[in-house]
């Protein structure tokens, strides 16, 4: 399942933010960009995708003129700089209205809420959502490789100042991204940050002593102070208790 966005806002460094935030997820698809709402206009009719990243304020042409005029069954995430038009842009029908300037974390949240949108979107309702998706793939090695790497298969991602070494079993793998940009692409059900450093996979954890999580190769984590309470908290979910 790819999703093919487009990108309309007159300031380029937005732009070219959005497109690297886009460039690193693997199911979606830059169909273009356009600086000039007008021109920008002509190509989202004419290429139909399925959404489209729209500034508000912008000359000639502002935002929600621009909605009004799509003539496809393109979704909208608006991005502003101001937060007085978010009602105005809901009324439109946006998917979710981003503020300047864009998180990653923020960006991967309306990604997400517009995967719900996706058999709207003239999709195969058989087609996998996001929160079916089982792997991720990093780039590694010569240029053009990328390695497929299945969600049950990690033990633990630790974080190395701008980097990410993601071990699995019997090898490990370097992705040169920040671990902040990792998270959102990690099922929440299955990952946990436990230190400023480790996110583990629960499913991989063997046993808890005091702050010391075993997993089940035998790998020592520190749990993190900061961690402690939420990680305790999921566990004892968990946890078997006796009736009394």
């Amino acid at each position: 399942m790819n999703i093919t966005c487009y990108i309309v806002d007159d300031e380029y460094h937005v732009i070219s933010t959005l497109r690297e935030y886009i460039s690193e997820v693997p199911y979606l698809e830059l169909a273009g960009f356009n600086s000039n709402p007008e021109k920008g206009l002509e190509e989202v009719n004419k290429l139909a995708p399925d959404l489209v990243f729209l500034d508000v304020n912008m000359p000639m042409l502002d935002g929600m003129d621009f909605c009004q005029l799509i003539t496809t069954a393109t979704k909208v995430v608006f991005v502003s700089g101001y937060r007085d038009y978010a009602f105005d842009a809901f009324s439109h029908n946006a998917v979710d209205y981003l503020l300047k300037p864009v998180s990653h974390k923020r960006f991967m949240q309306a990604i997400h809420k517009v995967i719900s949108f996706v058999p709207m979107l003239g999709k195969p309702s058989t087609v996998n959502t996001f929160s079916e998706i089982t792997y991720i793939y990093i780039k590694h090695g010569v240029k053009g490789r990328l390695i497929k790497i299945e969600f049950d298969d990690i033990y633990y991602i630790e974080s190395n100042d701008n980097h990410v070494i993601i071990n699995l079993e019997n090898e490990n793998y370097v992705a040169y991204i920040p671990l902040k940009n990792v998270l959102p692409q990690l099922p929440e059900t299955s990952f946990l940050r436990i230190h400023k450093s480790f996110v583990v996979n629960h499913k991989k954890i063997s046993h808890i002593e005091g702050n010391m999580i075993i997993l089940k190769n035998k790998t020592i984590l520190q749990l993190g102070n900061t961690y402690k309470d939420s990680f305790f908290k999921y566990v004892g979910l968990s946890v078997l208790k006796t009736n009394k």
